[in-house]
């Protein structure tokens, strides 16, 4: 979502440069600065401690690696990519000014392409994982007798394919992404010239990322929880005999259910602002940000970052063996196989379903 969102705070397209811009080149007052600074930097210290530790939890203990939980540590860890990549870049820009770039030459260039390719493989690699997951509860659900679809051991394959389609489909930032210099100052801009039509191929570029990389994965995934939902009440309207073992295992799934509804709506929820400011940005504002509409821009852009700390929030809270999880790296001072031992021993205590089945 890179372009996305730069070319729309770009204000007047690929192409201008900053001077040409009316609303978010404008000096910001010390006190907005020192706002957006905080809001950012909560942003870094929520997505960095909290998906790393979510990344620990499932890497330390052998009970938490089920499959979910392996694409929920995937997740994480392209979370991370947001807190060391994108929101660094934003807080300097607060302060430097938008879209400049501090380092010059081929290795501020090459470092600059590298920085706004790993940060927006990150959204890719979160909306996949999500789709598998849905897949995963839809086999587990709708086929229990059948065997697993997706084990443990596939999973790490499907999660590199995970990783590689979303390379791919961002690879085109190592040529589209380029430093402008302008006053003796290096800023970043993207661009499809010469080989391309540059606005025709960038709006084509934005329709078929946001279909097949936003809006069709999220189609499947509610369709195949929707199919879940109606399964599960089928059962409890044809079920009042079926014993209590049975009984148990539908409300866990309802459960599963319901928390990884959780995590999709909050996706929905922050990238659904940002993606109508670029089809505005695209389509009907002939690709100039009208100056009222700074405040909104910035707001969106800060609500597309808030996700990635805003995920594991919602792992610990709704989820028992997380929860368990931090407070076993909380009490490790370092992570000795004494402190690993003591960790799966705390949760071959709990349930051994999967982990986010537990409240």
């Amino acid at each position: 979502m890179c372009l996305l969102l730069n070319c729309a705070q770009n204000g007047t397209g690929l192409n201008s440069t900053p001077s040409e811009s009316c609303a978010l080149f404008a000096e910001s007052p010390t006190s907005v600065k020192c706002l957006k600074t905080f809001a950012y930097s909560l942003i870094l210290l929520f997505s960095l401690l909290g998906n790393l530790a979510v990344v620990l939890i499932v890497a330390k203990n052998t009970r938490m690696q089920t499959t979910t939980n392996f694409l929920i540590a995937n997740m994480a860890a392209s979370d991370l990519l947001i807190s060391l990549f994108a929101v660094p870049r934003e807080l300097a820009e607060i302060f430097t000014g938008t879209r400049r770039w501090l380092i010059d030459g081929l290795a501020g260039l090459i470092l600059c392409k590298f920085v706004h390719f790993f940060q927006d493989i990150s959204t890719a690699v979160s909306i996949q994982s999500l789709v598998v997951i849905a897949v995963d509860r839809y086999r587990g659900v709708v086929f229990p007798f059948h065997s697993p679809l997706i084990t443990s051991k596939v999973c790490k394959l499907v999660i590199a394919v995970i990783w590689i389609i979303a390379m791919g489909v961002h690879a085109t930032y190592f040529y589209t992404v380029r430093l402008v210099v302008q006053d003796n100052k290096s800023y970043y801009t993207f661009s499809w010239a010469p080989k391309f039509e540059d606005r025709k191929t960038q709006e084509h570029y934005f329709i078929f990322v946001s279909i097949f990389l936003i809006w069709l994965p999220l189609c499947v995934i509610l369709t195949l929880y929707a199919r879940i939902v109606l399964e599960l009440k089928k059962r409890n309207l044809t079920g009042s005999g079926a014993s209590e073992m049975r009984r148990q295992r539908q409300r866990e799934d309802m459960a599963i259910v319901k928390k990884i509804l959780a995590i999709v709506f909050l996706f929905v929820l922050c990238i659904t602002p940002i993606t109508i400011m670029a089809l505005l940005f695209y389509f009907m504002w002939d690709w100039a940000l009208p100056c009222g509409m700074d405040k909104l821009m910035i707001a969106a852009k800060y609500i597309f970052y808030s996700n990635a700390s805003l995920n594991p929030c919602v792992y610990f809270i709704l989820n028992k063996k997380y929860r368990q999880g931090l407070k076993d790296l909380a009490k490790c001072s370092r992570f000795s196989q004494e402190c690993r031992n003591n960790n799966n021993m705390t949760l071959r205590n709990m349930s051994t379903q999967d982990a986010v089945i537990e409240n």
